[in-house]
């Protein structure tokens, strides 16, 4: 099953820092094997070039209605070549052949978009939240027409939860942009994995769950992961986050350490698991490198 390893591009964050181009990464991971990607927002992202063309792209799409934005993402998807997009369709041409010119070298792969939002705790502003998902529904859109997926993890909420907003908020952000298919998960961060899990069921949301989350600094577990799996079902999961841990905190390369491997395989497969997996490396300098000694280990699993 690990033949079909992807990654989330937060491991990129020191090459783009030393000033690799996102696309150009995007595409080497592809050539060896990496085809899942999930295009993970934050500084890095936003200083990249790929980043100045998100920025671009949500002050665009301000000025198109929903339905014309999707057509829009829908037609530079299925032309086969920029040339044969017709860009004086849009009034943004330029911003779009550079658009264009990003899908022509992601083909082949298949990418989402995640972000950090306090989806656990009550917005301040109804109408700022909602349109924030909006917009970040689109992006996951544009990103991958035919399997979009938008997931949201929460590293800011603590202390006690009130199930209730946090129900109301998963159902209110999958009401949004209905004509839209986009798959809308949560990950499990701070909170125990099976608390996430049934918040997200109770909300219509996938889950995303990352074991190496549960574990605290000194290996103790925020819930036993067994627990976990006695409660999931695989309908519930669109994702399955790898990387490792120990006391010196998540490595740049999947090994021994808090999360058994060979367990949570086991589990995917007796279960027929469907959806992607993806490596989530601590960054280095040589991510590529990191990727595929993680790959062999597992695959060991």
């Amino acid at each position: 099953m690990f033949e079909r390893l992807g990654i989330v591009t937060n491991i990129w964050a020191k090459e783009i820092e030393n000033g690799a181009r996102f696309d150009d990464l995007m595409v080497q991971f592809g050539e060896n094997g990496f085809r899942d990607m999930e295009v993970r927002e934050g500084d890095y992202l936003r200083n990249s070039d790929f980043g100045v063309l998100i920025t671009a792209l949500e002050e665009a799409m301000h000025e198109y209605s929903d339905n014309k934005f999707k057509s829009i993402c829908n037609k530079v998807w299925r032309v086969p070549t920029i040339n044969s997009f017709n860009l004086n369709d849009t009034k943004h041409p330029k911003l779009f052949e550079e658009i264009a010119d990003f899908v022509q070298k992601a083909s082949g792969l298949t990418l989402s978009y995640a972000m950090s939002h306090p989806w656990l705790s009550a917005p301040n502003d109804f109408q700022a939240d909602s349109q924030k998902i909006v917009i970040a529904k689109k992006l996951a859109y544009m990103l991958c027409p035919a399997r979009a997926r938008l997931r949201l993890v929460d590293l800011d909420t603590e202390g006690e939860i009130d199930k209730n907003i946090v129900i109301d908020n998963l159902k209110r952000y999958n009401t949004l942009l209905p004509e839209y298919p986009v798959i809308f998960a949560v990950e499990n961060a701070r909170q125990s994995a099976t608390m996430t899990l049934k918040l997200a069921v109770a909300g219509r949301a996938k889950l995303t769950y990352d074991e190496t989350n549960t574990y605290l600094a000194d290996g103790t577990s925020l819930n036993p992961p067994a627990e976990f799996w006695e409660e999931v079902k695989m309908d519930d999961l669109t994702s399955v986050h790898f990387k490792q841990k120990t006391e010196d905190g998540v490595l740049s390369e999947i090994g021994d350490g808090y999360v058994d491997f060979e367990s949570i395989t086991q589990h995917l497969q007796s279960r027929n698991y469907t959806g992607d997996l993806l490596l989530e490396n601590a960054p280095t300098t040589h991510s590529l490198t990191d990727a595929i000694n993680s790959r062999e280990y597992l695959l060991g699993c």
